[in-house]
């Protein structure tokens, strides 16, 4: 088995050996009712990007929440291992589209849970499919590399906004 192989091997181990804790993370996110386009949910689109600033920062990322004239930026990066390695930046939103309506729901919204599907189960709730499904896989593949190896063997910078379901509006400016 080559280090190729056999690094990548550890990684998947280490995603198989928490994968109950990365599926209470999302969980724990999904819970957040971070619903950009309505003035009612502005704490919770903010207390989305606190959360994703501390998960960002328990990885060994430097983070930050930056405000913009809507909704926050969360910017986060960790430093390449090398001069040599490249830097990858990841872009994804942890803002949610309202949940109406809500009689559409088996269940509430919010309050995520799993439903056994032909592939084996799936979490039902508003974001686990737009955005923050998958802004969980790649935080769950830096922690499973981290875990695993010590490092990321990449530069990676992550932008996540608040505004996507709502326009993008703050977006350039930030940019």
């Amino acid at each position: 088995m080559n280090s190729t192989t056999q690094t990548t091997s550890k990684v998947m181990n280490s995603i198989e050996a928490h994968f109950d804790d990365a599926v209470a993370r999302l969980q724990a996110i999904l819970r957040l009712p971070s619903i950009s386009t309505d003035p009612a949910h502005v704490e919770d689109v903010r207390a989305a990007a606190e959360w994703f600033e501390r998960e960002f920062k328990s990885l060994g990322f430097t983070c930050e929440v930056v405000d913009t004239p809507g909704h926050p930026v969360v910017f986060a990066e960790r430093k390449a291992p090398s001069d040599d390695a490249p830097t990858v930046l990841y872009y994804g939103h942890y803002d949610v589209q309202p949940a109406d309506p809500l009689d559409q729901w088996n269940s509430p919204p919010f309050d995520p849970v799993i439903v056994d599907d032909a592939n084996g189960g799936r979490i039902v709730a508003r974001g686990a499919v737009d955005d923050k499904g998958q802004v969980m896989t790649f935080i769950e593949a830096f922690r499973a590399w981290i875990d695993a190896t010590g490092d990321i063997p990449v530069g990676v910078k992550v932008m996540l906004e608040g505004e996507e379901e709502s326009g993008s509006e703050s977006l350039e400016g930030f940019l």
